[in-house]
């Protein structure tokens, strides 16, 4: 497992390094790359690239189940879905990675920005890279995940 802390700058950005990319798959070339960020909770969540998602049976369930949640037809305008399922496609979100120029580079979408409480041009996020995943961790998260003793895990 390997952990770096980026700055998120004003505009929502943060650098990623080229060798991340690659020992997590991607392949950088000039263009832009395209993937996926899966939500897996207000703290955590993982970028795919789209070759990963498209080979990855769950994330294609996953997306299945958001189409599906779409098409739902709806009764009355007084019953409400499902809190969880009404935002299932949040959970799921197309991302660009941007070529160098400074760096290779991903904007986080607002809705993420809010769901994580990241302040732009204030917040850090811990980048953690795991069987061959790389995660985006809100500090509050990981800060959590290593409060807990080692005897437990153990």
């Amino acid at each position: 497992m390997e952990c770096s802390i980026l700055k998120v700058d004003r505009s929502c950005r943060i650098l990623l390094s080229k060798d991340i990319l690659e020992r997590a798959g991607w392949v950088p070339g000039d263009e832009p790359l395209k993937g996926w960020i899966v939500v897996g909770g207000p703290g955590r969540c993982r970028l795919l690239s789209s070759a990963e998602f498209e080979g990855d049976k769950g994330c294609l369930a996953l997306k299945a189940a958001i189409d599906a949640e779409l098409d739902q037809p709806t009764g009355s305008a007084i019953e409400f879905r499902d809190d969880a399922l009404a935002v299932l496609g949040v959970r799921l979100i197309p991302i660009e990675i941007a070529p160098p120029g400074p760096g290779w580079r991903i904007t986080l979408p607002r809705c993420l920005i809010e769901i994580t409480r990241i302040r732009p041009g204030e917040s850090s996020v811990a980048l953690i890279f795991f069987h061959k995943h790389v995660e985006i961790w809100t500090l509050e998260t990981l800060r959590a995940a290593t409060a807990v003793p080692l005897a437990e895990l153990t």
